[in-house]
């Protein structure tokens, strides 16, 4: 089994080649990159001779498909704004796919592949990180449980009690991140999609220790793209995505969109056109890596609300609290991003996942046996039924 992971020496991808390699049935891991130096200090890190270093650039076609030719499955850790090209270059090739996510507009432009895919024999997973991804999963098994359905809420608590030295310290992509403070959210109800306001429908949440109580707001994510397509025939009528990040956090990056940082569209600065993201982005890639013992925690919980086979209404809670991962000494961010797609990787390897085409993890994925894999990095889910009258 050949798999290739774009974008290997990112913070999440490494994390990636990580849990592939203490897979003994996956026998080649391509550890490919833009920053070839970083590919090889990743492999270099791991010592095993089933990894190899590649460099790559995802928008040069021919070296992309070159590269993919004869593999078994990509994984794809970069930035979503590049998910087209390397889809259509798996389709290209006939190689099984699966990405973190396309923060929903990336998301609903992919499914315009299914057909192609289909049509190649491939199976391409969109969205199977953490959240997207473990959530979609804790999604379907709620919904199994439900004989109809009225509401999806999807909900992420975030809290961070690392020390850190710099002066601004992100869970994840700072671009991801502003996309997701600066993009209308979407919500969808009663057969449409209805946009909010950045950071709106604030709503204090109850999150199991040590996240506690905090305040989540609406946030743009792949769920709400999926969800009213992968269960329709139950009646799903409303589905929803709130984060609550730590407030310091909150705070500064609001400042920064205040301020023009999230823009993307270049600006003149003493005669040099930059655009402000990218600045704020490499800027922050100066800083050096902390090394601090990460004490972060995230909590993903899907609530659904439906009614069960007795006629009962209920509301089903499936949820993670996830925690740094000492063995790797990562965080629990990086934990619950980049140990998923391994182990969909795997899968897809291994020919447990069936269905061809282009798909969301709820629809492909059977959650048991993924949800046993979880658990082996201690990501064991909690269920809580509430009767309703």
């Amino acid at each position: 089994m050949h798999i290739i992971v774009l974008g290997g020496a990112g913070a999440m991808g490494r994390v990636t080649v990580l849990a592939l390699s203490e897979f003994a049935d996956v026998d080649q891991i391509t550890v490919a990159d833009y920053n070839e130096e970083r590919a090889l200090m990743v492999v270099s890190s791991l010592s095993s001779p089933r990894l190899a270093a590649r460099q790559v650039d995802v928008t040069n076609e021919a070296r992309l498909r070159q590269l993919l030719h004869g593999a078994d499955v990509v994984l794809n850790a970069v930035d979503y704004r590049f998910n087209m090209q390397v889809l259509r270059a798996c389709i290209d090739e006939g190689v099984h796919y699966a990405d973190l996510g396309g923060l929903f507009h990336m998301t609903r432009k992919m499914l315009a592949l299914h057909a192609q895919a289909e049509a190649a024999g491939i199976s391409a997973i969109m969205g199977i990180g953490g959240t997207p991804g473990i959530t979609n999963l804790l999604a379907a098994a709620a919904v199994e449980q439900l004989e109809s359905l009225e509401s999806i809420r999807v909900q992420l608590g975030c809290s961070d009690a690392t020390p850190v030295q710099a002066p601004l310290a992100v869970p994840y992509s700072i671009r991801t991140l502003l996309d997701e403070f600066t993009q209308a959210p979407l919500v969808f109800q009663d057969g449409a999609w209805h946009p909010q306001r950045p950071l709106t429908g604030q709503e204090e949440l109850e999150f199991p220790a040590p996240v506690g109580r905090a305040s989540a707001v609406y946030s743009l994510h792949s769920e709400c793209a999926t969800f009213p397509d992968s269960f329709r025939a139950k009646g799903l009528r409303h589905v929803s995505f709130k984060i609550a990040f730590p407030p310091e956090l909150m705070t500064k990056l609001k400042f920064l969109v205040e301020l023009g940082f999230a823009s993307a569209e270049p600006i003149s600065v003493q005669g040099v056109r930059v655009a402000p993201r990218e600045v704020l982005a490499t800027l922050l890639e100066l800083f050096p890596s902390e090394q601090s013992a990460p004490q972060d925690c995230d909590v993903l919980r899907v609530v659904a609300s439906g009614r069960t086979a007795l006629g009962q209404a209920v509301e089903i809670s499936k949820y993670i609290v996830v925690l740094p991962y000492q063995p790797w000494g990562i965080s629990a961010g990086a934990l619950d991003t980049g140990t998923p797609l391994a182990i969909a990787g795997r899968m897809l390897g291994r020919g447990e996942i069936t269905r061809r085409g282009v798909l969301a993890p709820e629809i492909c994925i059977s959650y048991e046996p993924f949800f046993a894999t979880l658990a082996h990095y201690n990501m064991n889910v909690e269920s809580e039924v509430r009767t309703l009258r």
